[in-house]
């Protein structure tokens, strides 16, 4: 059988791309399905199942009747793309946990015909952890059922008789897009596609390393096309004097899937002959923090002069601990002939060897458990690793030496086991002024959808940057007609300054790299990426390409807007306009800290979004799956994880916390006593975990990261203020969820618990500051340091006494000198919930608009990480991610207070409407509820207010006076009420 690789099938017409995301059997958000599973997890026939970066395509034809219904079943470890007929179904699975896998429950029958019909899938093995997923073994599941129009059943699910091969064209030794995230996505088209086989099967569908199988409990994620809005440049590009060399070095020291904690040792050395030409010239050995020797010594910002003939270049990692270290970038710069040699074997195809150091240092530790390690263990670790490092290093080896010494223990790389660095090449690129790029409209392309021909450029590297107008995320497509071996460069960025500096994302490689077969290439990418701005250079081009189509798919969580917010500030209204889109963004099968960089399910990060959520979308399955996979963190871990599911094993006692804020937040909007009752013994489990961790002050003290805020906070302690006012406020939560559900058996401890956490931070109360202090540091001393979170939070979570609450209050208007300010809009939701609840609702709005109206200035379409200039701007840009759902506050109290919207019991029954007027003359909009939109209007006129509201049938609306109302006469719904 041989059936060709077909990329095209990402070229559909739009009215199938937007219903795509609804074609999701609502059936699956059952957590328990009783499925009959006759399908078996497959892969190819391989020596290893747990290789990195490992692609193939398997391939089922059946003969069918005219169809009635059919549904399939269908999940892969790691990720999978479906086709059926050729047509483009769904990319999957969602997160989950390995003890609860998830598989996707797909209604296809519009994608079935009668006689013969074909089910291909991709399916791809990370091989290596993430911050999304857990990777156990390769493996591909799925099962289609079929009814006929006749009464006909058929049952057909993976085994040894679909057909499979691997998929060479995608290549398997590329680096990491991110430590977050999976592989970074090389597509060469010139490979040979392989034969297929039958394939192998693995497991029984219950049988394997994931279990407890369990449907998909949110929504399948949409696929629009989004079109690029304009030609920002055309560009000729010249390329750095470098040479690059990027290995997936932690995939050649492990035999099983490494993890992403900071804590696992990726050491080393990686050899290579420079052989200079006859005048010599000088190389500088870029090696991202690690030790360079040339011929046994070291120079000066590695910057090494050498004369003509061979010199060792021997690069030791010395920089053994980090995330970020799973693959080794080694850059070569010089304006020099160099030609690189491999020093064991000079006819071998790859110039390089890797050097393996002793296994026994090859330590692989959890970072909670590396924070929880005493002290004198952490330094026995330590300085194992370090003196094997100095014994390698201690006679650096030379090039005549080189192969007698490390022959037998070096290991030969070959030319595929290695990429070169298309993200350095991105980034050290530079553009040559008064050159013309030669292509002529390139806008046309956009406008009116006409090929654009692009001919080569004798300076450089041609480049292209679109805009797509405005923050977006999905996949990349595209069609052109091309010679072999060019090749095809994508990157996308956020944000271009004013000046035209364009701000890079760091080390995040947030792009890929298709390399073109001769003729018609047409491409549909695997990952979804996220950018404004996306630029496409072509190099190694010797003749014209005609591009013929270039746009994005969108694809998030298919949101339903049902709130709504403008007014007569316009400003405010945009406010509110660019939050809801950055929300959408960072809505994928969870709510995500940004579509960018991580696009990860930050615990903390989603209870602040799932809020804004329930204003804005009224979503309640993310937001229930979001707190499902925080909650199987505890099988795992003493405290929830701070991103699940996630190969980096570490806690941030806050997101802790705020989970179990979010689990009571979403009984508040659904009235779902049935979630709760799932919920509630993790819930406990957390609290009673923690109070297992407190000091003899009875304080909740732990050496985690004890993070809330990227402000300055005295909190590199294991005693920090913070996270037990946290804690009562999530004691204050599992309190109403056991009243709710009448657990009287935990009442009295939870509230014993908050009265000894309460007791204890009263104690640490200054007098003389009128304020909670940061910390208690480790040496026993009580921090001096003095914070607004500190301020807010007691008042937020009624931690204060009734005789404190006025100069706390007065702290918030006023902080004294000295005192450390918000540094986020993250934590900027907890001031604006302290102020809501004090009754600073006017200055709550101003603050909205200091915080925001310098995003406005910019020209955001999106809201961010950061204030302008804040703690995450560098190098002058205004900040590290531009698109940041976490900072979305603005939906949540514009409609609150502006609009009144003010939900007062569970499951959106009853509403409280009371607008406050802000120095607004109008202002309408609505909020989400989960029985329909609460919709609120009013104008001002004179010393008239008229107010309209509606709200779902069953859900009962009452006006409450506000002191902005004092003085007017108020109509609601038309009557008198002022």
């Amino acid at each position: 059988m041989h059936v060709h690789l077909n990329l095209s099938c990402g070229l559909l017409s739009l009215a199938f791309l937007v219903v795509a995301a609804v074609l999701w059997s609502e059936g699956a958000v059952g957590m328990n399905a009783d499925v009959e599973w006759r399908a078996s997890w497959i892969w190819k026939h391989q020596d290893s199942y747990t290789s990195y970066n490992d692609t193939i395509e398997a391939l089922k034809e059946v003969e069918l009747p005219r169809v009635a219904s059919a549904t399939l079943r269908i999940t892969a470890d790691t990720r999978y793309r479906l086709y059926i007929n050729e047509q483009w179904v769904n990319d999957g699975p969602s997160r989950s946990w390995p003890q609860r896998y998830q598989y996707d429950v797909i209604d296809v029958g519009g994608y079935l015909r009668p006689g013969v019909n074909s089910i291909r899938i991709i399916a791809k093995f990370f091989g290596i952890g993430t911050f999304h997923q857990i990777p156990q073994e390769a493996g591909l599941l799925a099962q289609l059922e079929f009814t006929g129009k006749e009464g006909e059943s058929i049952i057909l699910g993976t085994d040894e008789s679909w057909q499979v091969r691997t998929v060479p064209a995608w290549l398997a030794n590329t680096p990491k897009q991110s430590v977050q995230m999976g592989p970074f996505e090389i597509y060469d088209a010139r490979e040979p596609e392989t034969a297929f086989e039958n394939a192998q099967v693995r497991y029984a569908a219950e049988a394997g390393p994931w279990k407890a199988l369990e449907p998909r409990d949110c929504a399948l994620l949409t696929r629009i096309p989004f079109s690029f809005k304009a030609v920002t440049a055309a560009n000729v590009v010249k390329k750095p004097n470098a040479t690059t060399f990027v290995f997936p070095t932690s995939n050649w020291l492990y035999d099983d899937i490494v993890y992403s904690n900071h804590h696992v040792v990726t050491t080393g050395a990686y050899a290579t002959l420079l052989e200079m030409g006859e005048q010599g010239g000088e190389v500088v050995v870029d090696a991202d923090g690690q030790t360079a020797y040339v011929e046994g010594q070291r120079a000066e910002g590695n910057r090494f002069k050498l004369p003509a003939g061979r010199h060792l270049l021997f690069t030791v990692l010395t920089e053994y601990w980090g995330h970020w270290r799973n693959d080794t970038e080694i850059r070569l710069v010089s304006d020099d002939a160099v030609t690189f040699v491999n020093p064991l074997d000079e006819t071998a195809d790859g110039p390089w060897c890797f050097i393996p150091f002793s296994p026994e240092v090859l330590y692989r530790i959890a970072d909670y458990e590396w924070a929880l390690m005493p002290k004198e263990k952490q330094v026995e670790i330590e300085r194992h690793i370090r003196r094997t490092l100095e014994e390698q290093m201690k006679d650096a080896p030379m090039a005549e030496t080189f192969a007698a010494s490390f022959r037998g223990k070096a290991r030969l790389i070959g030319p595929r086991e290695s990429t070169e660095s298309p993200y350095y090449l991105f980034t050290r690129r530079e553009v040559i002024q008064g050159a013309p790029a030669p292509v002529e409209h390139p806008e046309t392309l956009l406008s009116g959808g006409q090929p654009i021909v692009v001919s080569p450029a004798a300076q450089g590297d041609v480049e292209l940057i679109f805009d797509l107008g405005e923050q977006n995320i999905g996949y990349y497509e595209f069609e052109l007609d091309a010679e072999a071996g060019l090749v095809v460069d994508l990157f996308g960025v956020e944000y271009i300054a004013p000046d035209g500096r364009v701000q890079f994302t760091d080390r995040y490689r947030n792009g890929m790299r298709y390399i073109c077969r001769e003729g018609e290439n047409r491409f549909l990418s695997l990952m979804r990426r996220s950018q404004r701005y996306l630029f496409v250079t072509l190099r190694n081009q010797t003749r014209p390409v005609t591009l013929k189509r270039l746009s994005l798919v969108e694809s998030t969580y298919p949101v339903n807007r049902q709130g709504e917010f403008t007014c007569s500030d316009e400003s405010l209204t945009r406010i509110w306009d660019i939050s809801a889109r950055t929300l959408k963004l960072c809505m994928e099968d969870v709510f995500t800290d940004c579509p960018l960089y991580e696009q990860t399910l930050w615990v903390g990060d989603s209870r602040n979004e799932a809020l804004f959520n329930y204003t804005a979308f009224g979503h309640a399955d993310i937001a229930q799956r979001c707190i499902r996979l925080a909650a199987l963190s505890l099988d795992n871990y003493p405290l929830v994880q701070c991103q699940v599911p996630s190969t980096w094993e570490t806690i941030i006692p806050v997101w802790g916390f705020l989970w179990n804020l979010m689990s009571w937040d979403v009984y508040e909007y659904t009235g779902d006593k049935a979630f709760l009752e799932w919920v509630y013994p993790y819930a406990v489990k957390n609290l009673r975990n923690a109070e297992s961790f407190a000091d003899e002050r009875g304080l909740f003290s732990v050496p985690f990261w004890n993070m809330f805020d990227w402000s300055g906070i005295d909190d590199g302690h294991r005693t920090v203020v913070h996270n037990n006012m946290f804690a009562i406020g999530a004691i204050d939560s599992v309190l109403k969820i056991a009243d709710v559900l009448q657990k009287e058996e935990d009442l009295e401890w939870l509230r014993s618990y908050r009265v000894r956490l309460a007791g204890a931070l009263n104690r640490l109360w200054r007098e003389d500051a009128g304020a909670y202090p940061d910390s208690v540091r480790d040496s026993g001393e009580v921090s001096t340091r003095l914070s607004i979170h500190n301020v807010f939070l007691p008042l937020l979570f009624d931690i204060a006494p009734e005789d404190r609450k006025p100069v706390l209050v007065e702290h918030l208007l006023n902080p004294p000198e000295g005192m450390t300010p918000i540094g986020s809009p993250f934590a900027i939701l907890y001031l604006f919930l302290a102020m809501d609840k004090v009754g600073l609702h006017d200055q709550l709005i101003e603050r909205i608009q200091q915080a925001y109206q310098p995003m406005l200035d910019l020209g955001a379409t999106t809201v961010w990480e950061t204030f302008a200039q804040g703690q995450g701007g560098t190098d002058g840009f205004p900040t590290r991610s531009h698109t940041h759902a976490w900072s979305s506050a603005p939906l949540y109290f514009l409609n609150r207070i502006v609009l009144g919207i003010r939900p007062e019991a569970p499951g959106g029954t009853a509403f409280a409407i009371s607008p406050r007027l802000c120095g607004l003359t109008w202002a309408k909009g609505a909020s989400a509820s989960i029985n329909g939109p609460v919709r609120v209007s009013w104008t001002r006129d004179g010393d008239s207010l008229n107010i309209s509201a509606e709200a779902p049938a069953g859900a009962r609306l009452r006006f409450e006076k506000n002191d902005s109302l004092d003085g007017l006469t108020v109509l609601f719904n038309g009557q008198a009420v002022l």
